[in-house]
């Protein structure tokens, strides 16, 4: 998503700023700490003064950050309990494993779930637009290595084996 907000202009037209921020590099740290290192200060102080209005935030593996040696007024607690009004325009998108979804409240849930061999077979198309030689390669490569076809059951998986696969140095 902040590639393609970067680079395309993807969702341009909601958010001035869109931010990823690894939970699990931020354990035991102020949120105020936190943003200013990944954002740098004087976005930061824009951000705060404006309470995040048109910035979306991906906190991304809330699985990973550990509740219980938290403190209530650190980190990225505060963010996402809904009585945090420092960055309270924001638009505050969370990604976890499943088994640590119950600890947000959110308005909204998406599961991303894989690829079926339908899927596979069309994200390989499109990779390779008008290139059936391309295609046919990397099937028969897939088709030669079982457990890499195995991982592409997983939608990064399969970006990242296309991409090695389409620039091999």
């Amino acid at each position: 998503i902040c590639v393609k907000w970067a680079e395309d202009g993807f969702l341009c037209e909601m958010f001035d700023a869109v931010i990823m921020i690894p939970l699990r590099l931020v354990q035991q740290r102020s949120l105020e700490d936190v943003m200013m290192e990944y954002v740098g200060e004087d976005l930061f102080k824009q951000l705060k003064k404006s309470g995040g209005a048109r910035c979306l935030m991906i906190l991304e593996g809330l699985d990973e950050m550990d509740f219980d040696r938290q403190k209530s007024d650190q980190c990225f607690v505060r963010l996402i309990k809904p009585d945090c009004t420092m960055l309270e325009k924001s638009t505050i998108a969370i990604t976890s494993r499943p088994h640590s979804c119950e600890r947000v409240k959110a308005d909204r849930r998406v599961e991303v779930v894989g690829f079926g061999p339908v899927q596979i077979k069309e994200f390989v198309e499109k990779s390779f637009p008008d290139d059936e030689d391309a295609v046919s390669e990397f099937r028969h490569q897939l088709a030669e290595r079982p457990h890499l076809h195995g991982l592409c059951y997983v939608p990064m998986n399969l970006v990242m084996i296309v991409n090695i696969f389409k620039f091999p140095t």
